[in-house]
């Protein structure tokens, strides 16, 4: 008879004590524990609680405090010098919402993405019914960074659309200054006409949402019947990254983005196209 294995106990996950120095809210969206807004919410709703309490917002806490949200210790990942964030480009099909909201293996499993202690956060996510190119980290304090400075960044849709498109309703668009009364900013517009009524259109926007762009159209009798994201300031979806798939940003993708979403970074895009997405996606 063999003799029995004896079964190890699972290593917990590598903690650090609180820094007093940086706020609640700071301190778990860098832990990718949540973003700032939703350690705020959890707050307000009296979720989240250190040493049994309710916090203020903007508390502070220290090494010995013991947080917990919904009942449950919250642990926080060791100094971000001894483990590398995760920031993910995840092509996404129109129509499949992201679950980030579920346990953190689920969501690597379904959107196949690698295993985090932290919890999975969208950058500036597209509409479910839309599709394209996603930002996800499990870095709280990149993702909040970015999401400050998202407004500054030019963004490149592709629209499959159906209706009576011509070159003056293409003027009248790159022209457009608002939709449903929200300011919109269209820098550039291009259409492929195709045959009968469908035809495909290049955008490039600033500050823009994607309902906007589909308002405005649908205004006009024009109908999206498709509108895929495939460029994020200077991250772009290339044919490579096939739908339902994942890749790591590049280190050099990760310094452009943090550069262009700073406080003194270019509005515009950078890098050459490359195997960029054109046309029908």
């Amino acid at each position: 008879m063999r003799p029995q294995r004896r079964r190890g106990r699972t290593r917990p996950a590598e903690t650090e004590p609180a820094d007093p120095s940086v706020r609640v809210q700071k301190l778990l969206a860098a832990a990718g524990v949540g973003s700032r807004r939703d350690v705020e919410r959890w707050i307000r709703d009296g979720r989240l609680l250190i040493n049994g309490e309710v916090p203020p917002l903007g508390a502070r806490p220290g090494p010995r405090d013991r947080i917990t949200l919904d009942g449950r210790p919250v642990r926080l990942r060791k100094a971000a010098g001894s483990r590398e964030a995760h920031v993910m480009l995840y092509h996404r099909s129109p129509g499949i919402a992201l679950d980030l909201k579920a346990a953190a293996s689920h969501a690597a499993e379904q959107l196949r993405l690698p295993r985090s202690a932290g919890r999975w956060l969208a950058i500036q996510p597209m509409p479910p019914v839309d599709g394209g190119l996603e930002i996800l980290t499990d870095d709280g304090s990149f993702a909040h960074r970015v999401s400050r400075g998202a407004h500054a960044l030019t963004v490149d849709y592709v629209l499959r659309v159906r209706g009576a498109l011509d070159d003056a309703l293409m003027e009248e668009f790159r022209a457009a200054a608002e939709s449903d009364d929200e300011p919109m900013t269209v820098i550039e517009a291009n259409c492929q006409y195709g045959e009968g009524s469908n035809h495909w259109l290049t955008v490039t926007v600033r500050s823009t949402r994607p309902a906007q762009v589909r308002h405005w159209l649908a205004a006009r009798g024009i109908i999206v019947s498709r509108l895929m994201r495939v460029r994020f300031g200077p991250v772009r979806l290339s044919r490579e990254l096939p739908r339902g798939h994942s890749r790591p940003m590049t280190a050099a993708e990760r310094a452009d983005l943090m550069r262009e979403t700073g406080p003194t970074g270019p509005p515009g895009p950078t890098g050459p196209p490359g195997q960029a997405f054109s046309g029908t996606p």
